[in-house]
């Protein structure tokens, strides 16, 4: 073809997790829906843009442009697969990512990863120390289990549970204490999980459980850093604390995740994934949290990020897409901001388009991930149109 038409779709997954009703691999059946981890991200959309090439080709649609589908596995994690990908063929000229919302995306927000750490240590000189803390796998993903370790000498597991019990009521959390023997206890907080783009769907265990213990006064070595989390994090979905929170008209909100946190008795670290608006930089929100951060000792160190993507509304990719999705469905939609991370801004004039579809759950990275097999079937459709008005060149 003249040019070539790309769509990048990723089969690698976040951690199952916890919470799970169906087998997360299980690719289980019921009422109309597949269930398993990857089946709304993103294997299940890469599936209905493969079988929407199989409906153009079979249809014999004349095409002017080829169509290629690219299949990776590192989207989750930073997407070098596409950068070597970039680095050994020649990128599609224009295309989309079936990895978001209809009717489409065409503003991503920027985003950064950002580690505070903390070196304490004297945790047996305090009258409930901390030995260990253990929240979350990926900053991306809003944890909803999480867990400290901590002494019982100087408090019985008993008045201990009796603490967290009286705060977990006034706080309205789900927080548990269980006995371990041998002057120690586990401390427990039970959360929801959620995309880290969309903090406020879900409710942070890890925040609820540092909270709780810098409400209880936990903590000798560790306790400049459980009062900078409690303080400056704590469960806030915006980093209002950390003096970050902005928004704009086009791109929204900015987002903030506490999506891990360790310590190990000598080193704390709690790692954050901040989504930001256009109307801001990754400059400003590091200087900003670094000025809140430091009067507690803590240390930032920026582990990665990326500019936002803004395609603007009049392009022709935008345009076209929106065309097919609007006679399709007939809707009078508009594009849309989000502050997930695809494909898209991996490759030039490229946008996120699908697969979920207004007013459906969105249930990306949640325990009993699901796909609908009849909203799957209409995605084809759609796409298969997109492939025909976008590759033959009738859309200018």
């Amino acid at each position: 073809g003249e040019q070539t038409m790309g769509m990048l779709a990723h089969l690698d997954v976040v951690p199952a997790g916890e919470g799970w009703t169906h087998a997360p691999f299980g690719g289980e059946i019921e009422d109309g829906k597949i269930y398993g981890r990857g089946a709304i991200d993103d294997k299940g959309p890469a599936l209905c843009a493969l079988y929407a090439m199989r409906a153009v080709r079979d249809a014999g649609i004349p095409l002017r442009d080829g169509v290629r589908l690219i299949l990776g596995c590192d989207e989750e994690t930073g997407m070098s697969d596409m950068r070597y990908y970039a680095s050994k063929q020649a990128m599609p000229d224009y295309g989309f990512s079936p990895d978001a919302q209809f009717p489409l995306i065409n503003i991503e927000k920027g985003g950064v990863n950002v580690e505070l750490s903390y070196r304490g240590a004297g945790e047996a000189d305090a009258e409930v120390p901390v030995y260990e803390i253990y929240a979350g796998e990926r900053p991306n993903v809003v944890p909803a289990a999480a867990r400290a370790i901590v002494g019982t000498a100087k408090v019985p597991a008993a008045e201990l549970k009796a603490r967290i019990l009286d705060h977990a009521a006034r706080a309205g959390q789900k927080l548990s204490v269980k006995d371990l023997g041998g002057g120690r206890a586990e401390i427990s907080a039970e959360g929801v999980l959620s995309h880290g783009s969309l903090p406020e769907l879900g409710v942070n265990a890890a925040g609820a459980l540092l909270i709780a213990l810098n409400e209880i006064g936990a903590g000798a070595g560790v306790r400049p850093a459980l009062k900078m989390m409690a303080e400056c994090v704590g469960m806030e979905p915006d980093g209002a604390s950390l003096g970050v929170k902005c928004a704009d008209e086009l791109s929204h909100n900015l987002s903030c995740n506490l999506g891990i946190v360790r310590w190990d008795g000598e080193n704390f670290s709690a790692t954050l994934d901040i989504r930001y608006p256009l109307c801001t930089d990754e400059v400003k929100i590091l200087g900003n949290i670094a000025c809140a951060v430091s009067k507690y000792g803590a240390s930032l160190r920026r582990i990665g990020g990326h500019e936002p993507l803004h395609v603007p509304a009049e392009h022709r990719i935008v345009r076209g897409l929106m065309q097919v999705y609007n006679e399709l469905t007939g809707e009078n939609a508009k594009p849309l901001a989000i502050g997930g991370g695809t494909y898209s801004r991996m490759m030039p004039n490229t946008v996120a388009f699908g697969v979920v579809f207004p007013a459906q759950e969105d249930c990306c990275h949640i325990a009993d991930e699901y796909i609908e097999i009849e909203r799957m079937m209409q995605a084809v459709r759609i796409y298969a149109h997109a492939i025909a008005e976008l590759a033959s060149g009738n859309i200018a």
